[in-house]
Formats: structure tokens, sequence, C-alpha cells
């Protein structure tokens, strides 16, 4: 990869805008220093050029990254949805009378994890959201690295009915892992529709998963 490709985009923004305030500057000087009245009208009419090409580029940047903002708050919710459907109907507890190894569903990071790393929450006012997406994402992994180990115990063993029971129950009781991704799933989806309604978002929290 050359040098070049090894530069990034805010790199060429960076320089572009740089050029542009550059030349305004000397368009800016030019105005002061011409003497007649028509030798004012070629650097005003360039140095209003270079304004909507300044402001030209600052829009299209801040429409880029609004884009794909909301693209990663598409996702999310989406994401969000199909969790909400497993930690509802993914996880019922045992039939008491007839317990048996099982495989659980496993819940889905991938969405929260791409939000993270791109950095689309990265300006301030986004400090909550992406503490709480840490917090979501970590106790997503934790809890299925959990599932894993549980059925790697009750497969690869003979486990009695009564630790099938237990685990399920400790699963399931107040407080537990469950009840905790439950809490934190309606964080997110409660920050979600209180501070980030961009158009769509709601609507696809509200559809079922």
């Amino acid at each position: 990869m050359g040098l070049l490709g090894r530069l990034s985009r805010q790199f060429f923004a960076a320089a572009t805008i740089a050029c542009l305030l550059a030349a305004l500057g000397i368009c800016v000087w030019w105005l002061t220093v011409a003497r007649g009245r028509d030798d004012h009208f070629e650097p005003a009419a360039s140095g209003l050029a270079l304004v909507a090409a300044i402001t030209g580029v600052y829009a299209e940047r801040r429409a880029a990254a609004r884009e794909r903002r909301a693209q990663a708050l598409y996702a999310l919710a989406d994401e969000l949805v199909k969790n909400t459907e497993l930690l509802g109907t993914g996880f019922a507890p045992l039939d008491r009378f007839a317990p048996r190894a099982r495989v659980y569903p496993r819940l889905m990071q991938s969405a929260t994890d791409a939000a993270l790393v791109s950095g689309v929450f990265s300006e301030p006012g986004h400090g909550e959201l992406v503490a709480l997406l840490h917090r979501w994402r970590d106790a997503v992994h934790d809890f299925n690295r959990r599932l894993d180990l549980t059925e790697l115990r009750t497969y690869v063993s003979r486990v009695p009915p009564e630790e099938l029971l237990a685990i399920d129950e400790a699963m399931h009781r107040p407080g537990g892992q469950l009840d905790g991704l439950r809490r934190l799933r309606s964080s997110v989806e409660e920050l979600l529709r209180g501070r980030y309604a961009e158009p769509g978002v709601a609507v696809r929290l509200q559809q079922p998963g």
C-alpha cells in the first residue's frame, strides 16, 4: 500500500479545508489592496466561491457522519428486537418432571460490536450510549460464554436431573443473569427511544422479532 493509501479521509479533509482557508485569506487580502471598484469583483467572487467550497466540505462530512450513525442505530434497533424475542421465549424454563440437556440460543451482538468499533458515536454527546453499549456487549459475551460451558458440562458427562434443574433455576432466579440482561436491554431501548429519535428507529423497535 502506497503513502496515499495509508492516509486517512480525515487527513485529506483537513488538507482540503486548510488549502481553501489559505486561498480565502489571500482573497481577503486581495480585496483590501484592490484599488478600483471593478478590481473588487474578482477577489469577492473568488472569496464567495471558496466559502461555498468550505461549507460544502463541512456539510458533506456532517451528512456522511449522520448517515453512518443512522445506519448503526437501525442495526442496533434490529438486533435489540431479535434479542428481545430470544430473552422472552428462547429461554423457557425446563420441564421439572422431565428435565433434559438442551442447546440454548445465543444472544446477538454483532451490531453492537460494529457500532463500537466503527466510531460512529465517538463525537461528544454519545458517551452515555457508548458506555451502555460496552456494558451490554460485555454482559452478552459473558452470558454466551457461560452457555458454552453449560452445554459442554451437560452434554459431555451424564448430569443428574437435579443438577440440570439447579442450573436452570440459577439462570432464571430473580436477580440472575437473565434478569440482568433484560434490564440492560431495556436501558438500551429506553435510551434509543428517548435520545436517538432517528426516523425509523422507533418503528424498528416496535417490530416483532
